[in-house]
């Protein structure tokens, strides 16, 4: 089997009953290069038409009009699309075949094979880490050696080359983003769950608590799904992440409840340079042990990050006719949802509602929502990317509302025109239509940072919060 795989695609992002929104999204569809570029040669930028917006209303392909448009609305929305520009000079609802090399930007690459990258990002801290790893981890991947090879674990090397080149380009960003309460440089940081479709072969990177699960169908007979975990909560209690904490001089301690990882800081009231008499704060900090951000871990004896950046990834061969459905999400959906609940109700969905429904994506994501209520918790920011994978040759599902067909073995310019029966999704609106989609971004309030005591703020990773 060595036809790409095609998959109707939905995502939906919710702030929840949180003050911020912190949860990004980001879906590239691009071409894959013919070839690898040259050592030190950087590939090409998107040449497509960066959009952002929220799931229900992701941008497909849009006149050169609404390009701008969303330009200029990007900076403020949780969701980022970019679907790649169609390398033809005929309108997108052309159906017919492209050729099978062009050049953009000088690199070749190949119309009729496309490579997808979907991401979910979670920020704690506030929402710099996330919007920084959203704008810049996909390019930085490309470039890294190895990431446009063939073999596997040469592409895993290069993901978790690009996590660590993400992480670090933070640093020189740093001093832009803002300062505590109390003035300390941000503690802002996000986990990490991407998928790198090439072919029949998807790749995963992850750090954090957000989380890709796959629905399988090993038997025509069966009636359930079973679910496939491939990602595992990075906690700071799991011994391997415990001990390589310890390792580096740090510690894991319980706040309220949670495990969660040690800043060990000096003494607000301390000034001038740090020596063995100052006296050091140790704050159950973080309940999670990787991420991208979270600067403050740094550690200077060691020159490594305690809580690191380093993802763990897995590579594994999709067969349609077992793997049904692919999720992203976010842990405001993992929290109140089990991923065998997850996947077989996208499985039940598909079948019960009738064509123009609610997504499937929606469907989990609005659940999740539902549930924290009946709790009684306060909704954390809940973010869902759903793949429903078909088999070549079977007769389609009736498409839900804001789906779309993607067909990995064709290239982008055979990807539906919005409106059309494979391409349910409603076009971008203006700026001025889309201003109350998006809330304006407040600077934090006191009690989100530090308190006195320096204890981390309410919204923290990992923090109770008892209140609708």
């Amino acid at each position: 089997m060595d036809e790409g795989i095609i998959f109707r695609m939905s995502a939906y992002s919710e702030q929840g009953g949180r003050k911020y929104m912190e949860d990004v999204v980001d879906i590239r569809i691009e071409y894959e290069p013919t070839q690898s570029p040259s050592p030190g040669e950087d590939y090409p930028k998107s040449q497509g038409h960066g959009g952002q917006g929220k799931a229900e209303s992701e941008p497909t392909k849009q006149t050169e009009n609404e390009t701008h448009d969303q330009n200029v609305a990007a900076e403020s929305a949780p969701v980022s699309a970019v679907w790649v520009e169609s390398l033809s000079n005929e309108d997108s609802g052309n159906n017919s075949a492209p050729v099978s090399e062009e050049k953009v930007a000088g690199q070749a690459v190949d119309t009729r094979r496309s490579v997808a990258f979907f991401a979910v990002f979670d920020g704690h801290g506030g929402r710099e880490a996330a919007h920084f790893a959203r704008e810049n981890l996909w390019e930085l991947l490309k470039r890294q050696r190895g990431f446009w090879s063939k073999d596997h674990s040469e592409v895993c090397a290069a993901l978790k080359k690009g996590f660590i080149a993400c992480h670090h380009a933070m640093w020189k960003e740093l001093p832009e983003w803002p300062k505590t309460v109390t003035g300390l440089p941000s503690t802002s940081g996000t986990t990490a769950s991407v998928i790198v479709i090439r072919g029949v072969h998807m790749y995963v990177a992850h750090v954090g608590d957000s989380a890709v699960v796959v629905g399988v169908q090993e038997n025509d007979s069966d009636i359930r799904l079973q679910a496939l975990e491939i990602t595992q909560d990075h906690k700071p209690e799991l011994p391997k992440e415990k001990q390589r904490i310890e390792r580096l001089g740090g510690s894991v301690m319980k706040k309220s409840g949670v495990n969660r990882v040690v800043w060990k800081r000096p003494r607000l009231t301390h000034n001038g340079p740090v020596r063995r008499s100052t006296v050091i704060d140790q704050i159950p900090f973080l309940a999670v042990a990787r991420s991208l951000g979270d600067l403050w871990s740094y550690d200077f004896y060691s020159g490594e990050f305690v809580v690191s950046p380093e993802p763990d990834t897995t590579v594994m061969t999709l067969d349609p006719k077992r793997h049904r459905y692919i999720i992203l999400g976010s842990d405001g959906l993992w929290n109140m949802m089990p991923p065998s609940n997850a996947v077989n109700m996208c499985s039940s969905h598909d079948k019960m509602v009738g064509p123009k429904g609610m997504s499937c994506a929606c469907r989990l994501g609005c659940t999740a929502l539902l549930f924290w209520k009946e709790r009684m918790l306060r909704a954390d920011n809940t973010t869902v990317i759903v793949l429903a994978l078909q088999v070549r040759g079977d007769p389609p599902i009736p498409m839900h509302q804001d789906e779309i067909v993607v067909d990995m073995s064709t290239g982008m310019d055979h990807l539906p025109f919005p409106g059309t029966t494979y391409n349910t999704m409603c076009r971008v609106q203006p700026v001025s239509a889309r201003a109350s989609l998006d809330p304006p971004y407040e600077e934090p309030d006191d009690d989100m940072f530090f308190e006195e005591d320096g204890i981390y703020g309410e919204d923290h990773e990992g923090w109770p919060c008892l209140e609708w």
